[in-house]
């Protein structure tokens, strides 16, 4: 009694073929010159996503990063600024209405980088940019409420 016989094997990392379709011709497959937006060859790997959503979420991202930058770049003027103001204006509302200024606007500029990253990060794509300014804009809205509820419980107490 003979086994019963097996189909060939299939190389490591290539499909088996559709027995209904006909492969397509090997000079289309691995070409020398691979098409623009396409890994070498034109094969695309598993578990990678298209070519075309690589950079989709790039952008937005990138423009996140940005104005969280920005948001950290006043909050570094606003710092810096304090002790000009000081001298300036002998007025401690002066010196406590410049403050809030300051730092209402740079929450404002933070939160607009935390919604830009988080709708960033639900895009597929590169969302290394956009981590880091939700990371940035967040510890700048966490650190303002907590100086300005500390604040508040502060000027309760007197």
């Amino acid at each position: 009694m003979s086994e019963p016989q097996q189909p060939p094997a299939q190389p490591y990392g290539t499909p088996p073929r559709d027995q209904g379709h006909p492969a397509p011709p090997a000079e289309n497959r691995y070409s020398a010159h691979p098409q623009p937006g396409q890994p070498y060859g034109g094969q695309q790997y598993p578990g990678s996503p298209p070519s075309s959503a690589t950079s989709a979420g790039a952008p937005l991202g990138r423009l996140a990063f940005i104005v969280a930058l920005a948001a950290l770049g006043i909050a570094l003027l606003v710092t810096i600024a304090y002790p000009v103001i000081i001298r300036m204006l002998a007025d401690p509302s002066s010196i406590g209405a410049f403050g809030a200024i300051g730092n209402g606007l740079v929450l404002i500029v933070a939160i607009v980088a935390l919604i830009l990253g988080l709708m960033s990060v639900r895009r597929p794509g590169q969302q290394v940019l956009a981590g880091i300014a939700i990371g940035i804009s967040a510890a700048q809205i966490t650190g303002i409420l907590v100086a300005w509820v500390s604040n508040l419980f502060y000027a309760l107490t007197y």
